[in-house]
C-alpha cells in the first residue's frame, strides 16, 4: 500500500499503478482466505503466540536490562524505583489498551501505526541524550567527579527520569503492538487450542527473562568504564533502530511521504527501503557521532574541557 501511494504521488503511468493495486488486492484476498480457512491448530497457536512475544519483547527487554545493569553497577540502586516505575506503568497502560481495544473502542491500523511511530521517535530522542550523557562519564575519573560533585545531583535526577521515560516508551510501544496482535490471534483459537496460546506466551516470557538476567549477571561484572561505553553504544544503536521504525510506522499511516529505494529490509534493525527512513537514521548516526566525539576530544585536550563550575 505504501508503494501504491508512492506511485500515485509521483505521477506514475496508470498501467503501472493499476498493476500494483491489483497485486495489493491479491495479497489482501490471500490474507482473507487464510483467516477464513479455520481455527489455528495447537502447534500453530503455540508458535504464533511464542513468536509474537519473542519478537515484540526482545528490543524492550535488551534495553531495560542494559539500563538496570548500568544503574546498579554505578552504585545507584535506590534509583531503580524510577526505572521499575517506567516499565511497570507501560505494562499497566498496555493492559488498559487491551481492555479499551476489546470492549470500548476500535483501533484502526492507521491509529496503531501513528501511536507506534510517535512513541518510537520519542524514545529515540531520549536515548540519544542518555547515550551521550553516559559516554561523557565512561572514564572512572569523570564518574568519580560526577558523584562527588553535589551540584550535579540535579543532572543525575534529570537523567534518571529520562531513563525511566525511555524505558516506558520503549516497553509501551512493544506492549501496544503485542496487544493488538494477540487480540487478532485470540479469535483464531478455541477452547482446545487456548492452552497452547498461553504456553507460547509463557515460554517466550521465560526466554526473555532468562536473557535479561544473563545480561545483568555478566554486565554487572564489567569494569565501570567499559560498562558505560558499552551501554552508551547500545542505547545509541537502539536510538537508530527506533528512529527508523518510527518513521516507517508514520509512513504506513500516510503521515510521512514514502520514497522507496533499492536497499535491504531489516525491520528488527529499523532498516526500511525508503529515502525518509534512511535519511533519519543517517542523521541520528551523525548526531551520535558528534556527541560521542565531543567528550573524547575534551578528554584528550584539557584546554577544551569546561571548568568545574561550568560543568556544575
Amino acid at each position: 500500500m505504501r508503494e501504491v501511494r508512492h506511485l500515485i504521488s509521483k505521477g506514475s503511468p496508470i498501467l503501472m499503478v493499476e498493476q500494483r493495486i491489483n497485486h495489493t488486492k491479491a495479497l489482501l484476498r490471500q490474507a482473507d482466505e487464510l483467516l477464513r480457512a479455520g481455527k489455528l491448530s495447537t502447534t500453530g497457536a503455540f508458535f504464533s503466540s511464542f513468536f509474537i512475544l519473542l519478537r515484540e519483547g526482545t528490543e524492550g527487554m535488551l534495553m531495560l536490562a542494559a539500563i538496570i545493569t548500568f544503574v546498579v553497577r554505578s552504585g545507584q540502586r535506590q534509583l531503580l524505583k524510577y526505572i521499575h516505575a517506567g516499565w511497570i506503568s507501560a505494562m499497566l497502560l498496555g493492559a488498559l489498551t487491551w481492555i479499551a481495544a476489546t470492549w470500548l473502542i476500535q483501533i484502526s491500523g492507521a491509529q496503531r501505526e501513528v501511536t507506534e511511530g510517535v512513541t518510537a521517535l520519542i524514545a529515540s530522542v531520549m536515548l540519544i541524550y542518555v547515550g551521550f550523557w553516559l559516554h561523557g562519564k565512561n572514564h572512572a575519573q569523570s564518574w568519580s567527579k560526577f558523584l562527588d560533585n553535589q551540584a550535579n545531583m540535579a543532572l543525575e535526577r534529570k537523567t534518571i527520569w529520562l531513563l525511566a521515560l525511555a524505558s516506558f516508551f520503549a516497553i509501551y510501544r512493544e506492549v501496544f503492538e503485542s496487544v493488538l496482535f494477540y487480540q487478532a490471534l485470540w479469535v483464531q483459537v478455541n477452547d482446545t487450542t487456548k492452552p497452547a496460546l498461553w504456553n507460547g506466551i509463557f515460554v517466550a516470557a521465560l526466554i526473555l527473562a532468562s536473557t535479561g538476567w544473563m545480561i545483568f549477571k555478566f554486565g554487572i561484572k564489567l569494569p565501570l568504564g567499559l560498562l558505560f561505553a558499552a551501554t552508551s553504544l547500545f542505547l545509541g544503536l537502539m536510538a537508530v533502530i527506533f528512529a527508523g521504525q518510527g518513521v516507517a510506522a508514520l509512513q504506513d499511516a500516510n503521515i510521512i511521504t514514502s520514497s522507496p529505494v533499492h536497499f535491504l529490509t531489516l525491520p528488527m534493525l529499523g532498516f526500511h527501503p525508503t529515502v525518509q527512513t534512511l535519511l533519519v537514521q543517517v542523521s541520528v548516526i551523525c548526531i551520535l557521532a558528534l556527541c560521542y566525539l565531543l567528550p573524547s576530544r575534551r578528554q584528550s585536550n584539557p584546554a577544551l574541557a569546561p571548568t568545574e563550575q561550568g560543568e556544575a
